[in-house]
């Protein structure tokens, strides 16, 4: 038995043995349940094993495991902009199912350029790892058909690929919540509703959200076309002219603005306050990504939670139920489609006050 020694005091190392021993069941039980291979044991024995490795403090050899093993356990994970508050919840949803499940995560950033994409995943495939999670950039699509057809466990996070599923993906209800808050803004009385964008680019979800604003213009607003002012973030002051146009266009009428994330909302938000342009009564604001600072900023921006903790979590049991099936396994791609609850605040009103 190895020995941890530091200064007077020895601390033996808890190994496999010593599980084995405490739950009376073999060294082989013990290590089946450690690699998720549940198969005649009974869920008592499997629960029995948990408690007694969470009571020792038990931390498998997991270099030595895959020494002994084909899988490196070790999950490849691309992600789009990792100075995005989604990115970095998204990858924390999705590190915590894949760490209790006994792996580890390579990331990396793309910063949204699909060349940077492709050359994190191709070291992620050098090193061997067991599957890949990626939020792709829209720019890699047959190349990561490609790397499905290899038989690499691949799974999409948040952007899917155009048309038919062809991988599994884990996304948000986009384009329900966007025709939700057209919705909500025409009650609320709201009679001119504009979409802005940084540009969706070939991002799915910000494509989703712009269709799903789309329908719900043409199905509740006969005759008005749909509002998409597009802005260059890298451009100053272009920001502050698309809200000043929208503005300028429908004097007199109560108008509404969807922002179609939160790094947009951050623009729009300080271009109103720089104009010192009140949210509330006569300019309604939504915006997609409920981050901690909307509920803040006054009067309190209303906003749809697309819950990217829970997307990262999802998309990890999808992998991980791919890794399991190994080889020739037949079950086909799968959408999974999680709820994006629309969050109202006071920066969509009916009542005409002043905060």
């Amino acid at each position: 038995m190895s020995q941890n020694i530091s200064g007077d005091r020895v601390e033996k190392k808890v190994t496999i043995d010593d599980v084995a021993r405490r739950c009376g069941v073999s060294k082989t039980t013990v290590s089946r349940c450690l690699n998720h291979k549940y198969d005649n044991i009974s869920t008592e024995t499997v629960e029995r094993i948990e408690r007694v490795i969470r009571e020792l403090d038990f931390r498998p050899n997991r270099t030595a495991q895959r020494l002994k093993s084909r899988h490196t356990q070790l999950i490849g994970c691309s992600l789009g902009d990792v100075t995005n508050p989604f990115s970095a919840l998204l990858l924390k949803g999705l590190t915590q199912v894949l760490e209790q499940a006994g792996y580890q995560v390579l990331f990396s950033d793309s910063g949204e350029q699909p060349g940077r994409e492709r050359a994190a995943i191709e070291g992620f495939l050098e090193n061997k790892v067991d599957g890949l999670i990626v939020n792709t950039t829209g720019g890699n699509d047959s190349y990561l058909l490609d790397i499905k057809a290899r038989g690499v466990p691949i799974v999409l996070a948040d952007r899917s690929l155009p048309g038919e599923t062809q991988i599994d993906t884990v996304i948000a209800a986009d384009k329900e919540a966007a025709r939700e808050c057209v919705e909500q803004l025409l009650r609320l009385g709201y009679r001119r509703i504009a979409y802005f964008t940084e540009g969706d680019g070939l991002i799915m979800p910000r494509l989703r959200r712009r269709e799903g604003y789309e329908q719900a213009i043409a199905a509740l607003c006969p005759g008005q076309i749909p509002l998409i002012y597009s802005y260059d973030a890298k451009a100053p002051g272009a920001c502050a002219a698309a809200v000043r146009s929208f503005l300028d266009a429908f004097p007199g009428e109560r108008k509404a603005i969807l922002a179609v994330n939160g790094v947009t909302a951050q623009h729009l938000i300080t271009a109103l306050q720089e104009a010192q342009i009140s949210v509330g009564y006569a300019l309604g604001f939504i915006t997609f990504d409920d981050w901690f600072w909307l509920k803040l900023t006054p009067p309190g921006i209303s906003a749809v939670a697309l819950e990217s903790e829970k997307i990262g979590a999802e998309a990890a049991r999808l992998l991980l139920r791919r890794i399991e099936a190994g080889e020739g396994q037949t079950f086909p791609p799968e959408l999974r489609e999680l709820p994006a609850p629309l969050h109202l605040r006071a920066s969509t009103t009916d009542k005409d006050r002043v905060f």
